[in-house]
């Protein structure tokens, strides 16, 4: 037997076609023919395979994940380590010996004995380099700064009371200056 085409009319004189070509396009409300789509796209109606929404899937974050956007701002910058902190920690020194200092750190003191001050090594001259010691000094005590360099080329003297010491780099030195504080005498 051979297989032939046959087309076929209605009582009407309509041609009547194969089940397979007269299918309506499904919507929600008609059952019908899918379309597929094999990947994500904008404002389609169309249905989408579970291998897509896979793909799709697993390029998102984890739901534990940091964005980077969330880490860094609009040039790239990483916020934790380019921009100053609302709150910084405060950190309590030895009251006495030989303290090493932290670059860009703020510190508190209050001496007991004798105090020598050593101060980090410094490799990125492009960068702003700082630390400030507050100190309250009961009584007074030798305070060795740890530089030769001074702001207005003047070593601080101490005696007793509460000083502001602050240190800056200045591309090939550590520089350091006191300030005293406290009420206007």
């Amino acid at each position: 037997m051979v297989n032939r085409n046959v087309r076929l009319k209605n009582l009407d004189g309509d041609y009547l076609y194969p089940y397979t070509d007269n299918i309506p396009t499904a919507s929600t409300s008609v059952a019908g023919k899918v379309k597929l789509e094999t990947s994500p796209v904008s404002e389609s109606g169309n249905a989408i395979t579970s291998g897509a929404v896979y793909t799709a899937l697993t390029n998102k974050l984890d739901k534990t994940a940091t964005a980077v956007k969330a880490t860094s701002d609009a040039n790239g910058n990483n916020i934790a380590s380019t921009y100053a902190l609302r709150r910084v920690a405060v950190t309590t020194l030895a009251a006495s010996g030989t303290i090493s200092l932290v670059d860009n750190s703020i510190n508190r003191i209050a001496p007991t004995g004798n105090i020598t001050f050593t101060l980090p090594t410094v490799s990125d001259n492009n960068a702003f380099h700082q630390i400030l010691v507050q100190m309250n000094l009961a009584s007074k005590k030798t305070i060795n700064l740890g530089t030769s360099n001074y702001f207005a080329k003047t070593a601080p003297e101490f005696e007793s009371g509460r000083y502001n010491i602050i240190y800056e780099y200045n591309g090939s030195h550590w520089v350091v200056g006191a300030i005293a504080t406290g009420a206007a005498e």
